[in-house]
């Protein structure tokens, strides 16, 4: 049995920096996080069985587009899960598992995976985010058309809440009333994008999370979050600069500038208190990251049996 290994690593997201549209096309601007989707594939070239969770069907779903686009007589093997994002919140876990699954699969077939191939993959399967471009990216999530990286991710601190419950990406994007709310908060989404590209561009924090609360405060109207206002005055009397939240997810996060003293703040004195008042199901520290997939070539290739 011939066996190859590929082994990739994405990205997941603190939600959206902005998220809704302009003339009519909607869009989102990420917000790549150090948590990720790991995954490494064993390929078998003469088995059509792949190994995998069942609930893992997008990521077989990219799997057999790939044997199809490829043109492969037969492609199986194993798909093994190393680290996982939580599913439902708004991390982008869907895109990181189907990006790492694909990058891996090429790696292991001996090609060289790129951002926009892994996006396209992506966008056959529903609306995804741009976790698989590296820097920050303005990305056209339900038709793919269109993406921009804006540039380098910005040096942040976020303090995650959930409160429960799901939210299904492709659901939420096929909201009747959906298109009519961008309509209404576009000026509004306009303003908080320029901003947010300008803290992109000056490496300002502060203009990143503002913009972040502009466009989450638009978003309450298509997804409630009851504890929002005292989460973001509770952010704000704590040297918080602001809020980001999951648009199409359940997660919502206060931003804070990126420094040793706040981890500590966090993890010494802050921890129990959050707990107590907001009584989040989910709690968690993330730190921003470069984003894009890192991928490690053949780890090894051998005949097997």
């Amino acid at each position: 049995m011939n066996v190859s290994v590929g082994l990739a690593r994405c990205p997941g997201t603190c939600g959206e920096w902005v998220q809704g549209a302009h003339k009519g096309i909607p869009f989102l601007v990420d917000c790549p996080i150090d948590r990720f989707s790991e995954i490494r594939v064993t390929v078998d070239l003469f088995s059509n069985r792949w190994e995998l969770p069942s609930q893992k069907t997008k990521v077989l779903q990219v799997l057999n587009f790939l044997k199809e686009d490829l043109d492969l007589p037969a492609l199986g093997g194993e798909v093994e899960f190393l680290q996982q994002l939580p599913e439902g919140k708004g991390m982008a876990s869907s895109t990181a598992d189907i990006s790492a699954a694909a990058a891996a699969l090429l790696l292991a077939l001996n090609q060289n995976p790129s951002s926009e191939q892994l996006m396209k993959l992506a966008m056959r399967i529903e609306p995804s985010d741009s976790v698989m471009f590296p820097g920050i990216t303005a990305f056209d999530h339900v038709q793919g058309h269109n993406y921009k990286i804006l540039g380098t991710t910005v040096p942040a601190i976020f303090l995650a809440l959930d409160w429960g419950g799901s939210i299904d990406t492709k659901l939420f994007n096929a909201r009747p009333g959906l298109s009519e709310h961008y309509r209404r908060f576009e000026e509004t989404i306009g303003r908080a994008y320029k901003l947010a590209c300008e803290g992109i561009e000056q490496g300002d924090l502060e203009k990143l999370a503002i913009a972040g609360t502009m466009s989450a405060q638009c978003n309450l109207e298509m997804n409630p979050k009851p504890q929002f206002k005292p989460f973001l005055d509770w952010v704000l009397k704590n040297n918080g600069l602001g809020v980001v939240t999951a648009h199409s997810g359940t997660l919502l996060a206060g931003v804070f500038p990126s420094s040793e003293s706040v981890e500590r703040t966090f993890h010494n004195d802050l921890r129990c208190e959050i707990q107590r008042r907001f009584n989040p199901v989910y709690l968690d520290f993330f730190k921003s990251h470069p984003g894009g997939i890192i991928i490690n070539k053949l780890r090894f290739a051998e005949n097997a049996g």
